[in-house]
């Protein structure tokens, strides 16, 4: 099995740790918001992109932490799709950035989303061993076709909303629970844009080890965008649109993905006691 290469733990810690100060500055001190690398306003829009973070928090720590490639495998094309969208919003809205009020953190902003970006193609494997087939030894099953259905539905919505944020965020103004500012909605983008690219990597896997991490990935990412909007939910201006939408969809699809990682597991547990004796007689014991 190829391991990780070292020069990616580099990224994951730097990528950790910018993000967790992105979520405490956001999510915890939204009214802030606007000292950030930009303007963000209003402080639900600053709430919901910390928590946005809670994501990129989230893989940084596997990217520091985990030592085989087939595990991280699943996020090389989704974590460019969030690295150009957030590069093209910046650089669409550059006049905007806090450069008079807030100079380093909008330094430290646009510096770390060109280098970024670019390090990573330099330094992810490339070679046919990264692309190669698991190992039967560390194979967990494979993946169910309700969760494929599921990936395919988060494809499609994922697609939907970051082209409708990027491309004419006017329109989203009009549909979205709270006021949208045109940088803040380009920004915005880049996650569901990324959730799609990393659904449809997931969908085209045949194991479930390779996806299992992805998976938790979107539960937790689904998961805390409805927490924040249970929370939020005395603070949205009620003659706005979609306010309960956004709170279903986040809550049905954590829900859903909670089950069908839950069934991923069940089921591996199950091959794992089948096809290994030890692991069968001693749950026959128990």
């Amino acid at each position: 099995m190829l391991r990780k290469p070292g020069s990616i733990t580099g990224v994951g810690i730097v990528q950790f740790f910018l993000a967790a100060i992105f979520v405490v500055w956001l999510l915890f001190f939204p009214d802030t918001g606007v000292n950030f690398a930009w303007p963000v306003k209003p402080r639900l829009a600053a709430m919901f992109i910390g928590t946005s973070f809670i994501l990129r928090v989230f893989l940084g720590y596997h990217l520091w932490r985990e030592q085989y490639w087939y595990r991280l495998r699943w996020i090389v094309w989704g974590n460019y799709m969030f690295l150009a969208v957030i590069f093209l919003a910046t650089f669409w809205h550059l006049d905007q950035m806090n450069w008079k009020s807030n100079i380093w953190v909008a330094h430290i902003w646009v510096v770390a989303y060109v280098v970024e970006p670019l390090t990573l193609v330099l330094v992810e494997p490339h070679d046919a061993e990264s692309k190669a087939p698991i190992p039967a030894q560390v194979s967990e099953g494979p993946i169910s076709i309700w969760l494929k259905r599921m990936l395919a539905a988060i494809f499609v919505l994922g697609v939907t909303v970051a082209g409708l944020l990027l491309i004419n965020p006017a329109f989203a103004n009009t549909r979205w629970p709270w006021p949208l500012d045109p940088f803040d909605a380009r920004i915005m983008a880049a996650w569901p844009a990324a959730c799609s690219v990393w659904a449809a990597t997931m969908y085209f896997r045949n194991d479930w080890a390779e996806i299992k991490m992805g998976v938790q990935t979107l539960v937790v990412y689904t998961t805390a965008l409805f927490v924040v909007w249970l929370v939020t939910l005395s603070q949205y201006d009620l003659a706005r649109k979609n306010i309960v939408t956004l709170g279903v969809v986040t809550g049905v699809a954590a829900a859903l993905l909670i089950f069908f990682y839950w069934r991923q597991e069940a089921s591996r547990r199950n091959t794992q006691v089948h096809d290994r004796p030890g692991l069968r007689n001693q749950a026959q014991q128990v």
